[in-house]
């Protein structure tokens, strides 16, 4: 199903985007936060109703976009503990965890991340919900275990790491600016973080690495057939790049070269869902919580693992 979805704007300042050893018990700006120990290293977490948890029954997972803490889901976490049960957490150096110091590739976040639920007593079945370059991680999750996942959630996935270098520099090629805007978009990044901390840096990297290497050295593997949403952002959301071409025409080329494969995946899934938010930004958990609720329901009912 595809759905465009118009609602009144709503004004905000633009941003880039229980179990275990617990170690510490904050006094949290949202319920469930805790602080555990993965190795070593201290990992914060947010975790509501696994002790109610039914046999069989998802716990949802969320995972955030580059760069950002739990804090990114704003009350969507919390609010989505009245459909699942639900785990989100700060990724190694993110937020208030510590960083391990490996480089933050998909297998690796994987593989840390079922750590951190092997720790909170909270095994599989999963529905794995990706805010930005959290998309893409929990695409890689469900592709290294898919008999793990029963369904996923998309929120404005980016950048398109499933796809090769050549489909990923068209978007450039259609506005004139060629392989050198390319290159110019991903150096002006990266001097746009050249102050940031080694985790939020280390992030950049491996994306752009991703991004130009050869998609047999990616590490991709199938997405498992289960129940898929994806909601993608139509407006354009400013970021202060230094680039020799106009990035509003860019990001409306770019958005119809996402939208051509998203919705390709969402065509080959059961139950996928597309939806076309025409009017947010790509800063859609704060804009409109509500989308991603309701678009997640959609996805725990299609998987049966609703309340």
């Amino acid at each position: 199903m595809v759905r465009l979805v118009a609602r009144a704007a709503i004004p905000a300042a633009a941003a880039l985007s229980i179990g275990g050893a617990v170690l510490a018990q904050e006094k949290p700006a949202v319920p469930g936060v805790s602080t555990i120990d993965l190795d070593g290293r201290a990992v914060r977490i947010q975790a509501i109703g696994l002790q109610n948890r039914r046999d069989g029954q998802p716990v949802v997972v969320f995972e955030a976009g580059a760069t950002n803490s739990l804090e990114v889901w704003g009350g969507i976490v919390s609010e989505a503990a009245a459909l699942a049960p639900v785990v989100a957490y700060d990724r190694a150096g993110l937020g208030k965890s510590e960083w391990d110091e490996v480089k933050p590739t998909p297998r690796h976040v994987t593989d840390r991340l079922r750590s951190v639920l092997r720790q909170l007593g909270a095994p599989p079945p999963y529905v794995l919900v990706g805010y930005s370059w959290g998309g893409m991680l929990v695409r890689y999750f469900a592709g290294y275990h898919p008999a793990d996942v029963t369904g996923l959630l998309l929120v404005d996935p980016a950048p398109m790491v499933t796809e090769s270098l050549a489909d990923n520099v068209k978007p450039f090629e259609s506005i004139g600016a060629g392989r050198a805007g390319f290159d110019a978009y991903w150096s002006s990044f990266s001097a746009l973080m050249s102050k940031a901390p080694a985790a939020m840096r280390a992030e950049n990297v491996v994306m752009r690495d991703l991004i130009t290497q050869d998609l047999s050295e990616r590490d991709l593997r199938p997405l498992p057939s289960v129940p898929l949403g994806v909601i993608v952002a139509g407006k354009y959301f400013a970021v202060p790049l230094q680039v020799p071409f106009d990035l509003q025409r860019h990001f409306q080329a770019d958005l119809r070269f996402r939208l051509d494969v998203l919705n390709g995946w969402v065509l080959a899934a059961p139950r996928g869902t597309l939806v076309l938010a025409a009017d947010r930004t790509h800063a859609i958990p704060r804009e409109d919580p509500d989308l991603v609720l309701s678009t997640l329901r959609r996805v725990l009912d299609a998987a049966g693992g609703g309340k």
